[in-house]
Order: structure tokens, then sequence, then C-alpha cells
């Protein structure tokens, strides 16, 4: 009778040892951190803030992967992305509570129409940016573009400051709340060599002391 696992058998028909088993599930588990950590060193993640001269602030994230982005970062409009992966943005008060939060870039596509964002990977500046909230799904959800001025009045892309409006749903209107002279953009730390390594290798290292033991046993 064939056996119910015929990968546990090996050609000779002779049943491989536990030990051995655990060994080349260790080596297989080691194989497959080694290439995640390689797709996490590829992608690059950025966080980004700025303060409004009436006290609002807004902070947020953006990522892409870096082994194929270009050295300056365009996108526009809703649809799939050409290199961002993601793009988010909350917005707080003066008094630093939290008025909305959503990603208008998820999983390499944009939900946003109004999507704008232009990003210089070499002097981490955002030169450009139209970037909202209303993903969050609320009635009131807040933008930031530098695409129109504070009268919401479309101008040359860059050519005003970073504006900080309230948007109603309900009553299509837009608020201007304030303006914002930079957007400062840090990157994110990524996970240290033996976060990413440490769990496979420590696995391996324990499995192959286990086949010694059982050996010189």
């Amino acid at each position: 009778m064939l056996p119910r696992f015929a990968a546990d058998v090996p050609a000779n028909g002779h049943s491989e040892s536990l030990p051995m088993k655990r060994l080349s599930h260790a080596v297989l588990l080691a194989t497959a951190v080694v290439g995640f950590a390689a797709s996490v060193s590829a992608g690059a993640t950025f966080a980004y803030s700025f303060t409004t001269n009436t006290g609002y602030t807004g902070a947020g994230e953006f990522s892409y992967n870096a082994a194929t982005a270009p050295a300056v970062i365009v996108e526009s409009g809703s649809g799939p992305t050409t290199t961002l992966q993601s793009l988010s943005l909350a917005v707080f008060s003066p008094s630093s509570a939290l008025l909305d939060s959503g990603s208008a870039v998820s999983g390499g596509v944009s939900s946003s129409p109004y999507l704008g964002f232009e990003y210089d990977t070499a002097t981490l500046a955002l030169i450009l940016l139209d970037n909202n909230t209303s993903s969050s799904g609320n009635d009131v959800s807040y933008f930031v573009s530098n695409y129109v001025d504070p009268a919401n009045l479309p101008v040359t892309p860059g050519s005003t400051t970073f504006n900080l409006f309230s948007s109603t749903r309900s009553t299509n209107t837009a608020v201007f709340l304030g303006a914002a002279a930079e957007i400062v953009v840090t990157p994110v730390p990524e996970p240290a060599p033996m976060t990413v390594f440490g769990p496979g290798l420590l696995a391996l290292g324990g499995l192959l002391g286990l086949r010694r033991a059982t050996s010189a046993g």
C-alpha cells in the first residue's frame, strides 16, 4: 500500500527519521525567511508631517518599491499607481485631537480622483501633494493640497502653500483651515536583520543541535 504522504518516504523505501524531517523543514523555513527579508529590504516607507499656521497638524506615511522606483515619483488621479504602494493621512486639531484619517492609496491603487504626488527620492522632498482622508467614509473629511489656493481655486501645482481644508460631503462644501509652508519627510527604519532572520536561524540552529544529539545517542 502506498504511504498516505509519499513525500515523507525517500526513494530507497525507508522512512526518513524525525530529526531529518525537522532539519529539512528548518532549511525550508530559513530559505523562506531569507526570501522574505529580501522583499522587505526592497520596500521603502516614509513618514511625513506638517503644521499649519493655525495649529492644525497632519501626518501620514507612504511607501514604494525602492528597487524599481524612479528618481522622482509622480502620481495623479485614481486607479492603479505607477510606483506608490500606499499613502495615508491623519489630521489633528490644534488641541491634538484626531479629526479624521484615511488612505488614498492602498495596495498600489488610488481611490482618489484628486490624488497628486511628486516626491524626490534623493532629497526626500515632497514637492507636490494633494491627499485626503475621504476613504474614512465620514461626512466630514480633510484634504491637504498645494494644487489649490486658500480659496480652493486651482493654481499651478506647487505655486501655493500646502493648504488644509475640511470637506463636508453632505453639503459639498470645503472650509480652509490653514496653510503649511513645507512638509517634513523622514524614513521609517527597516526591521533589524536579526528581527527578520532570527526566528529562522534559531530554528535551524536548534534542529542542527537535535540532529547532533540524536547521532551521538
